[in-house]
């Protein structure tokens, strides 16, 4: 009776164990749904977003994948949601970190990601602002955006089947086919046939690249013996005692204008000296009279320039100099002569002729090279815009010339022939010419370059060249003897 009385029945064994199961899940699915009491005792943040699609109240608040929260509530705030997320109280935000809406996957659930800020910057409270975020792609707009994309796609496809795929469209891409079939056999057969040409082009250009080393390694060493006071304009340079005599003239001048300044000597006097200055005006005012006559006159004057110029060239392959002195009227702006003398290493040639008794029928031509003669420059030339035309006499020889100006005639590409012999090639000449400073310029180039007789050399040097003003200041600055 008693083991009767304590007995428990299956239905009720059944029941307590049902409802043991029950309890355990709803405390389980509290602390995994709710994320424990911890969550709830987390500060709250708030974030605006312009579109929440698919996030959901619970979702997920990660950094770099670790969840520090949930989203507590999701509302609306003039037109924008606002998103109230629930910090984890050991989690602490800074000012400038970033949230992002992302999801898991294309098709996935939604959560918030958080980029961390600058470390040592100040923290966010509960109930602040995350002020910086960064928008989600709306999905639905890509989707649009793909079924116009494709819509597109089949148009284009449906014109190409039109065109492609007839007779004509078939036609038409075997004509193309071929045409390049053609082009490309051409090209190949233009190249293969001009192969030997093409490298002896390039074997040229390697030449004159080396040539053009060698002009500039000659030129770093005149610029070199310059910087060490070799030669003439190195010796000006480096030279102390000329700079200290131009400063002793300075102090000079200076003295003599304070003596006129303060009425002393002669010009001081005349200067200073009321009755003398009235004088003077009266004068100057019936010379302005008698100099308005000769205005126009004076005008046209002006327009009168004359220059002088020295050219020194150095010959790479002879080794030799070859000098220039060119005296250039311009009496307007278009129009120049030039009159010069050319002093050649070679020097003067001369070519005779004469027969012999022995052979009286037969012309014998011989040359003859006179080292210590110099050759002529008589040429007149006409400037159009950039560009000056010149004939005339070049080196004691008929020939032409053309000049290009550039940069404010600070630049000149200079071209000559002349020495027009039946029995060999014309002399040709080409060069360039920078200034470098006021009167000083820079020039490179190759001289006789199709020589038959070996003479052609690249070539550098310098010129030198004076203007009226400059040749007055220079004759006004000659001592002139008693």
């Amino acid at each position: 009776m008693e083991n009767e009385m304590f007995s428990i029945s299956t239905e009720a064994k059944v029941g307590l164990f049902v409802l043991v199961a029950l309890i355990i899940l709803g405390y389980m699915s509290f602390r995994v749904g709710e994320y424990g009491f911890g969550l709830k005792k987390g500060y709250p943040v708030k974030v605006l977003f312009d579109n929440v699609t698919g996030l959901e109240k619970d979702a997920s608040v990660q950094i770099a994948g670790v969840e520090v929260g949930r989203v507590e509530k999701i509302s609306l705030r003039n037109g924008k949601a606002l998103v109230i997320l629930r910090i984890l109280p050991s989690v602490k935000l800074e000012k400038d970190v970033e949230a992002k809406i992302k999801s898991y996957g294309i098709l996935g659930d939604k959560y918030i990601d958080i980029v961390p800020g600058t470390k040592g910057e100040a923290y966010i409270m509960a109930g602040e602002d995350i002020t910086r975020t960064e928008q989600q792609a709306d999905i639905d707009k890509l989707l649009s955006e793909l079924g116009y994309i494709a819509a597109d796609v089949l148009e284009v496809t449906s014109s190409l089947k039109k065109v492609v795929g007839s007779a004509e469209g078939e036609a038409n891409l075997r004509a193309i086919v071929e045409n390049t079939r053609s082009i490309t056999e051409n090209l190949n057969r233009v190249i293969t046939q001009n192969d030997e040409k093409l490298n002896l082009m390039i074997v040229n250009l390697g030449e004159a690249s080396a040539e053009m080393r060698k002009a500039f390694a000659a030129l770093n060493s005149v610029v070199e013996k310059i910087d060490g006071g070799e030669g003439t304009i190195g010796q000006l340079v480096e030279n102390k005692d000329v700079f200290d005599n131009l400063n002793q003239t300075l102090v000079s001048i200076r003295d003599i204008t304070d003596k006129i300044n303060e009425g002393e000597g002669t010009i001081g006097k005349l200067i200073n000296d009321e009755d003398t200055v009235d004088n003077l005006n009266a004068s100057l005012k019936s010379l302005e009279k008698s100099m308005e006559g000769i205005d126009s006159y004076v005008s046209k004057a002006d327009q009168f320039r004359t220059f002088l110029a020295y050219r020194g060239e150095y010959l790479f392959d002879g080794g030799d100099g070859k000098g220039y002195f060119d005296l250039t009227i311009r009496p307007n702006e278009d129009k120049f002569y030039i009159l010069g003398l050319v002093a050649d290493p070679r020097g003067k040639k001369t070519v005779k002729e004469y027969t012999t008794s022995a052979d009286p029928g037969v012309t014998t031509r011989t040359e003859e090279w006179d080292k210590g003669a110099l050759l002529f420059n008589v040429q007149i030339g006409k400037r159009f815009k950039n560009i000056a035309l010149r004939g005339g006499l070049f080196e004691s020889t008929g020939g032409v010339g053309v000049d290009y100006f550039a940069f404010d005639d600070n630049l000149q590409l200079t071209f000559e022939a002349f020495d027009f012999d039946n029995d060999k090639n014309a002399h040709l000449k080409a060069y360039a010419e920078y200034k470098l400073f006021k009167h000083i310029y820079l020039l490179a180039g190759w001289d006789d370059f199709i020589s038959s007789e070996g003479n052609e050399s690249p070539f550098a040097g310098f010129s030198i060249k004076f203007e009226d003003e400059d040749i007055k200041y220079l004759l006004g600055s000659v001592p002139i003897p008693n």
